[in-house]
């Protein structure tokens, strides 16, 4: 049983590289370059290149065809946007983290100060009450019978 690949059987293509089985596959090279690190995928290194075997793909039940690749490409593309549109929200989010943020450390730093100007005026009013005034008498309401 053969499969086509683009007009010809996979024993007419006897190996492509990564970029190639990542467009063979629907995978992404990365996910070819695993595959090989792994060893699941045999590959042949020349110059530094992987070459990997068509039929080795097919073995591996890695190539998709049309419609079943399309589906996945569309799918791929799908699932990209709505990453890089949450990437966005999460991103704006983090902006709007870091503003209230700066709000907070203001609003804080208002209250600090209030706290230290009231603890001032707390403590200049104590110091009034302390204070003995010589022409006041001592006239508090318990003693003041006589």
């Amino acid at each position: 049983m053969a499969v086509l690949v683009e007009r010809a059987t996979v024993s007419d293509l006897p190996a492509v590289d990564v970029a190639q089985a990542a467009d063979l596959t629907g995978l992404s090279k990365d996910a070819i370059r695993g595959r090989i690190r792994r060893g699941v995928l045999a590959s042949d290194a020349r110059n530094g290149r992987h070459r990997i075997p068509v039929a080795d793909l097919h073995h591996q039940g890695l190539l998709v065809e049309g419609e079943r690749y399309r589906a996945v490409l569309e799918r791929a593309e799908s699932l990209e946007a709505r990453l890089r549109a949450a990437l966005d929200r999460s991103e704006q989010a983090q902006q709007e983290l870091r503003e209230s943020q700066e709000t907070v450390q203001l609003v804080w730093a208002m209250v600090r100060q209030k706290d230290q100007e009231l603890a001032r005026l707390w403590e200049a009013r104590d110091q009034r009450a302390r204070m003995r005034w010589p022409w006041r008498r001592n006239t508090s309401p318990a003693s003041g019978n006589g």
